[in-house]
């Protein structure tokens, strides 16, 4: 993971809960696939904000519970009673492999530089018998903002891993899941307070250095009211692709 995007993260912390409509839930739908049973050992990536540790932790029992996430900022977000913080980059765990009985995460794992195959090797951390339950947001995520931005030349989209690439790494890996894409709309009262928001979440690396200039702001604000706005509001698509099984 991309040492940049923990910068951004860090500097969110403070608006991250208000913000993280969609985050919070795809957390709660990524918990929801969990069995409800004791696990020895839990690993969840990406906890900070919490959104998914409080999910899983009203599921079920653990002995260990991991709670581990490459910014301190947001690690301290993290409901502290039943866990243990670990400061970490998620595509290099600090774990052993077949070492944990269930592995979560929600919202994360589209940051991994190594892509489907990070997420893929992620789940060797699991013993026989572990169990998964993942989300991402996907390609189609941001349609509306990255069809403004090519056509005005303001600001950039992050690459979103596509689901075909992330389903193909788990069965080459011998797993045995589930998936689903689900997609949600949210809708703002103009382009500026989506932008405002969407900095608030964390997200706004992009992975390459953006355009700007207050002329193609205009314009893409424009654009983007153009082409997509409904009754003054705007709309903004998110795709979360859930994953979930076990490891046989």
């Amino acid at each position: 993971m991309n040492i940049q995007v923990q910068k951004y993260f860090d500097r969110a912390s403070g608006t991250y809960l208000e913000e993280a409509v969609i985050q919070e839930e795809a957390a709660r739908q990524c918990a929801e696939k969990i069995p409800r049973t004791r696990y020895h050992s839990v690993l969840e990536i990406g906890a900070g904000g919490g959104f998914l540790t409080r999910h899983c932790l009203s599921r079920i029992q653990a002995g260990i519970y991991a709670a581990m996430d490459i910014s301190g900022h947001m690690l301290r977000l993290v409901p502290r009673d039943r866990l243990s913080p670990v400061l970490g980059n998620g595509e290099i765990p600090p774990f052993k492999d077949a070492s944990l009985d269930l592995l979560v995460s929600s919202s994360v794992m589209q940051w991994y530089v190594g892509g489907a195959d990070s997420m893929a090797r992620n789940l060797n951390l699991l013993s026989r018998g572990g169990f998964f339950s993942l989300s991402l947001f996907v390609a189609g995520t941001f349609r509306q903002m990255h069809h403004a931005s090519c056509l005005s030349g303001f600001g950039a989209v992050y690459p979103l891993p596509r689901v075909k690439e992330c389903l193909a790494a788990l069965s080459l890996a011998g797993l045995e899941y589930e998936s689903r894409v689900k997609s949600y709309t949210r809708y703002f009262d103009s382009v500026q307070s989506f932008l405002k928001s969407h900095k608030g979440t964390g997200a706004g690396y992009t992975g390459r250095r953006p355009a700007f200039g207050k002329q193609r702001f205009r314009e893409f604000c424009s654009r983007y009211l153009e082409i997509y706005g409904l009754d003054g509001k705007i709309p903004v698509d998110y795709r979360v692709l859930y994953i979930w099984g076990e490891k046989k």
